[in-house]
């Protein structure tokens, strides 16, 4: 794992962070059976990883699609979103990276220059530091999943991007993993404490805030007005 000195290397840790969120996040909401995860070892922390080939293949090209958007320093939010059978929204895991800081293209490989409130130059946190910050992040996303209900069956997931507004959005048809129904304005974000949150929210379940250097993150879960409903009637 690179020390966060640069966004090269900030967006690389994120990613990192955010491949291992969803293999937990599938594992947790049980959207594929258990058998289908072997244990492994991150962060010097146990998790479960997806073993089907296509499965990771898939997770993998969301999250290299995320990381050159966010190159691009054009995201505010990234989700994993949990959808019924019916492709009605259940839940969403939503990844606060608006206050990543917005680099021009030249300068993503520059080292970050970090200092205090007086303007004096501080050194960013260590290695070790940042592997306890990514592992509070994963244990207690693993924990907050307790809190939501039981899915019905045959639930499927998305990974989405929200764009800052001022961006573009990427030429060309939409990638299949991006559901064009959670994209830019259509369930606009309003403000609860410090968590932006959709209008169709029922309730919201924060997860962890992760601040080191130059890497500033948010996370919490949405859960979707009629979840309930919608888990008695999938049962």
């Amino acid at each position: 794992m690179p020390p966060i000195d640069t966004y090269a290397n900030l967006i690389t840790s994120f990613t990192d962070l955010f491949l291992v969120s969803i293999h937990t996040i599938l594992y947790e909401r049980e959207i594929y059976p258990s058998t289908l995860f072997i244990a492994a070892r991150k962060y010097n922390h146990p998790v479960r990883q997806a073993r089907h080939p296509l499965v990771c293949q898939w997770i993998q090209e969301a999250v290299d699609a995320c990381a050159e958007e966010l190159m691009k320093c054009t995201v505010d939010f990234i989700a994993v979103n949990i959808i019924s059978s019916s492709n009605k929204p259940l839940e969403r895991f939503v990844f606060d990276v608006s206050r990543f800081p917005v680099v021009a293209a030249a300068d993503v490989h520059s080292p970050f220059v970090m200092t205090d409130e007086d303007g004096n130059e501080r050194m960013a946190g260590s290695l070790v530091d940042l592997e306890e910050q990514m592992r509070a992040v994963i244990t207690k996303l693993s924990y907050s999943t307790r809190k939501l209900g039981k899915l019905p069956r045959n639930c499927t997931f998305s990974v989405s991007m929200e764009l800052k507004k001022e961006a573009t959005a990427p030429e060309g048809n939409p990638p299949v993993w991006i559901a064009a129904e959670y994209q830019e304005d259509d369930t606009p974000r309003e403000r609860r404490g410090n968590v932006l949150k959709t209008r169709d929210t029922n309730r919201t379940i924060p997860v962890r805030s992760l601040i080191m250097g130059a890497l500033a993150l948010e996370t919490w879960i949405e859960e979707a007005e009629g979840h309930k409903d919608t888990v008695i009637d999938g049962g």
